[in-house]
């Protein structure tokens, strides 16, 4: 079994159209997919240079055919909502027949039928050692190394931990993360503000000016500039009521500050069911502290934060 990934669109223009119909894509409308599927090496390379086409555009298209089988892995990057899908392929490859008169905007002729086994996981919070392979590649269809880390994501497993072979280890894994969230309560809201500035340089980010403080705006403004996530800038709150979850108005009381930037709102001791239902309908990225224990662990927080809370170095 291999993974891979894929680019459905300029910025991710297509995976409306593809989710819609649960299905996988690429574009060279002019490409025979029955030569394709079907025929040797040397017919499809005739075929596909036939068409004025390069050998990039021949790799790709024998990848996405031929290379990739039932049940491999394929993931792709939905800008738009600034998360990662996982799909599963079901089917051999086969030419669209569907929605024939909706072609502008929807370059995708080459398909695969898929399935998703998980979720979508937000950009923030997928897995790092993956994350430059899914972003980084300028082209259309590509192979992502580490298939094992990939398969317990789509299981909805922590990558590293589900295959320990001692079962000890998840459960001494829950009780530390259980203490240093019980420590982290103690922190104050300005040491929050450096812990969630941390977390968005350790997803790429470079944050603009001082963080929190008397800032006019939001506590802190983070800007990505690589990858598929090109150059957004996100505005991030970050409140720390002792012992209360955060309600939707109070969310929604700082949403105009954000003005054309994306917005996160952090809340050291989470959300009501109402707060997240309604972020989730206005494009609002939620943030707590029980989210932020794995990266605490992993050794990008500041020094001073790390002191505080007496944390172990774990990486990896």
């Amino acid at each position: 079994m291999n993974a891979w990934a894929i680019k459905l669109g300029s910025g991710g223009v297509c995976v409306p159209f593809c989710e819609r119909h649960q299905v996988i894509g690429l574009g060279w409308i002019d490409i025979d997919t029955a030569v394709l599927g079907g025929k040797s090496w040397a017919d499809v390379e005739h075929h596909v240079r036939s068409q004025g086409f390069d050998g990039r555009a021949l790799g790709q298209l024998w990848r996405f055919a031929r290379e990739c089988e039932v049940g491999d892995y394929v993931l792709y990057y939905d800008p738009p909502k600034k998360h990662v899908r996982i799909t599963r392929v079901k089917s051999p490859l086969l030419r669209r027949d569907f929605e024939l008169e909706e072609q502008h905007g929807v370059d995708i002729w080459q398909c695969r039928k898929v399935e998703y086994p998980v979720d979508p996981i937000p950009i923030l919070d997928f897995y790092g050692a993956l994350k430059g392979s899914l972003l980084g590649p300028r082209m259309s269809f590509w192979k992502l190394p580490d298939v094992e880390a990939i398969t317990d994501l789509a299981g909805g497993r922590r990558p590293g931990l589900a295959g320990a072979a001692d079962p000890d280890l998840e459960t001494a894994y829950r009780r530390l993360s259980k203490l240093v969230l019980k420590r982290a309560a103690d922190l104050n809201e300005k040491d929050w503000e450096v812990v969630v500035a941390d977390y968005f340089r350790d997803q790429g980010a470079h944050i603009e000016g001082r963080v929190g403080g008397n800032r006019a705006v939001v506590d802190i403004e983070a800007r990505f500039s690589h990858g598929e996530i090109g150059n957004e800038l996100w505005r991030v709150q970050v409140k720390r009521y002792q012992d209360q979850p955060v309600d939707w108005p109070e969310i929604e009381g700082y949403m105009g500050l954000a003005g054309e930037a994306r917005f996160c709102f952090f809340s050291t001791f989470g959300f009501t069911v109402d707060a997240r239902v309604k972020a989730e309908e206005h494009d609002v990225v939620l943030l707590e502290a029980a989210g932020l224990v794995r990266f605490l662990l992993g050794g990008g927080v500041s020094e001073p934060i790390r002191r505080k809370l007496r944390l172990p170095r774990l990486t990896g």
